[in-house]
């Protein structure tokens, strides 16, 4: 079991909340129930996934998103209406807050901002993936010796930590990948990311956010001034 180390957890600001759910199964929300909260466009969407399991989660997730912003509307969970930007990035049509959603595996995370635009990304840290290729094409030199200087799980850990914090600032402002993850500098501490250093347009700061699920990172970008941690 991994978890982020504590002195590296940071406390989000009081207008975004994290909300965890599972969409593995039906313990947070029942497969029928979320599917009688998707429009017509999310149902045919569904329909289009090859694999039942890619159906299902996706199913329960843009459920749980709608039960999510429903409450925070104080609306009818199937009324919630969605716009989308260039890259596909879903928001409220018209007022509301600004949200953002994640997911790996069965896990999946929704973060609400009422303070500007928010990103967020989590990852198993059991995740295959090939540590070695995706750093050199998505890390800067100085992360590249940071992830290069701790093996085994750590090493896990480090780059998603790493991989986090990159696609929870790719997602922000609905940039996506037309902003590259080399692009994006981190400032470490002990080998951990605590501040973006680039871009700096928009100011931008991360949190670090512990989860229950066991070996899990998840990692939120907000809009944010002066005063990120050294």
């Amino acid at each position: 079991m991994h978890r982020t180390p504590l002195a590296f957890v940071s406390a989000l600001p009081d207008a975004i909340t994290l909300h965890a759910f599972s969409i593995g199964d039906d313990r947070d929300i029942a497969l029928q129930d979320a599917r009688s909260l998707l429009s017509s466009d999310e149902a045919a969407r569904a329909d289009r996934f090859h694999f039942d399991r890619d159906r299902t989660r996706y199913i329960r997730a843009r459920g749980q998103l709608r039960r999510i912003l429903g409450k925070v509307l104080m609306q009818d969970p199937v009324a919630v209406a969605f716009d989308y930007g260039p890259q596909g990035k879903p928001q409220l049509s018209g007022d509301g807050p600004e949200f953002n959603l994640s997911h790996s595996g069965d896990l999946a995370v929704v973060a609400i901002s009422l303070c500007g635009p928010v990103g967020v990304d989590v990852e198993h840290v059991d995740r295959k993936v090939d540590i070695s290729g995706l750093a050199e094409s998505c890390m800067t030199e100085t992360e590249q010796r940071a992830l290069a200087a701790v093996d085994g799980p750590h090493r896990a850990q480090r780059f998603f930590a790493f991989w986090t914090a990159k696609e929870a600032r790719m997602k922000l402002t609905g940039a996506g990948m037309s902003l590259p993850p080399k692009s994006i500098s981190l400032g470490l501490k002990e080998g951990w990311p605590v501040r973006y250093e680039l871009p700096t347009d928009p100011v931008c700061r991360l949190a670090f956010v512990p989860l229950m699920t066991p070996a899990s990172i998840c990692c939120v970008c907000h809009l944010g001034g002066d005063g990120q941690p050294d």
